[in-house]
């Protein structure tokens, strides 16, 4: 399934996530790999296998498996050896990669069809731009695979930046985002092949996936039992749900605990998110698993703060600098500042010491360019305020 693009005009605003409430919604199956969502509203699953380092020793093929809207769990393709990544092209055909195969696999009413093993070496997470071509995350050799409709396969990227390349997404204007298994990158690729880091989680990540509504990414940090977010225009990553000790609880984003979670597949309307996660919480058995669903992922703009803390910057408009003023409680020890282009290019960073009275930061403008800008306010992943100012 293609997500649903919307066109939306953005100014310097900055996004708080409301309330989130996480939930397990199924029972266990056997269910590790990649998910994806169609027109409909169905999830599809993918069983990767009982293990994360080796064959099933039951010998027995694995699974994709259909969670429709009425919460049914039934069999849909059979037959992989390792079912990991998948996603739908544009006509709504869901392709599913089997990294124990080397093979990518395309579904129609539950028949798989062999598509292409061509470059695909332990292939996981893949993803369709506008034209149709989809791209591979090859963890085997750490490169990124491009397929055209046509079926010609050649390499798209490589570089240190990849480590076994997991999860893949694509925004609206076929740039490609890449989590990495093996470490915390979070890696942009633009349609002509450059890559970029853009972002670290904390541990090792699963899948990844964007939601076009709030251009947030959202990753499933496998290692780090926790579900981030990541803004593609001003890189502010933060955690949107899981305390980060390995379980299976649920309640609100602060409190829910995830164990080993993989597969991201966001809603449409971008305020649902499904995971899955493993029921065994410690060693390497990771089936059977359980679906969780994270809801209440809505956005509110917000003029000043994020965390309620008032601030103030002048003058406004600006020539040669701006300094910003704020009171914020001394659990936050230090402040991280950044200064960015309306676009979302980071401009500037500064450290500050919260010392308990006024924070006062005078920032230099000088260098800039007549036009926009704003700037951030974090603490770790937390934001604690934002604002905008006009160089003239």
């Amino acid at each position: 399934m293609k997500k649903l693009y919307f066109a939306i005009l953005c100014m310097a605003s900055t996004f708080a996530f409301a309330q989130v409430t996480v939930s397990t919604i199924t029972s266990e199956f056997n269910g590790s790999g990649g998910l994806s969502l169609d027109d409909e509203g169905n999830l599809y699953i993918g069983d990767f296998g009982d293990f994360l380092g080796m064959a099933d020793p039951d010998g027995l093929p694995n699974h994709v498996m259909k969670l429709d809207t009425d919460l049914n769990l039934t069999q849909y393709s059979t037959d992989f050896i390792g079912a990991s990544g998948n996603a739908f092209d544009n006509s709504g055909v869901l392709h599913q990669s089997d990294i124990r195969a080397n093979g990518i696999y395309k579904i129609v009413n539950g028949v798989r069809t062999f598509v292409t093993s061509d470059g695909i070496v332990a292939p996981v997470g893949i993803v369709f731009d506008s034209a149709d071509n989809f791209y591979v995350c090859n963890c085997g050799n750490n490169t990124i695979r491009k397929v055209t409709p046509g079926g010609v396969s050649t390499a798209f990227a490589s570089g240190s930046q990849f480590a076994c390349p997991n999860g893949i997404t694509v925004d609206e204007n076929d740039n490609l985002y890449i989590s990495n298994f093996s470490n915390t990158n979070i890696v942009k690729i633009t349609p002509d092949g450059s890559t970029s880091i853009i972002g670290n989680t904390t541990a090792g990540n699963g899948h990844i996936d964007y939601d076009p509504v709030t251009r947030n990414l959202y990753i499933a940090s496998y290692s780090g039992h926790q579900i981030f977010h990541l803004n593609i225009d001003t890189l502010v990553m933060g955690v949107l749900a899981g305390t980060g000790v390995r379980g299976n609880d649920d309640g609100d984003g602060t409190s829910a605990t995830f164990s080993t979670p993989n597969g991201v597949a966001v809603t449409q309307t971008g305020d649902s998110i499904y995971i899955n996660c493993a029921v065994p919480l410690s060693g390497d058995l990771i089936n059977p698993q359980i679906i969780r669903l994270i809801t209440g992922v809505t956005l509110a703009v917000e003029e000043n703060t994020i965390a309620s803390y008032k601030h103030t910057s002048y003058p406004n408009p600006a020539n040669k600098s701006i300094t910003v003023e704020a009171q914020i409680p001394l659990v936050y020890s230090s402040l991280t500042v950044r200064v960015y282009t309306i676009l979302g290019e980071l401009l500037d960073e500064m450290e500050i010491a919260n010392t308990g009275e006024t924070i006062r930061q005078t920032l230099d403008i000088s260098a800039y360019t007549s036009g926009n800008y704003f700037y951030t306010a974090s603490n770790g992943s937390k934001q604690l305020f934002n604002g905008k100012f006009i160089k003239e």
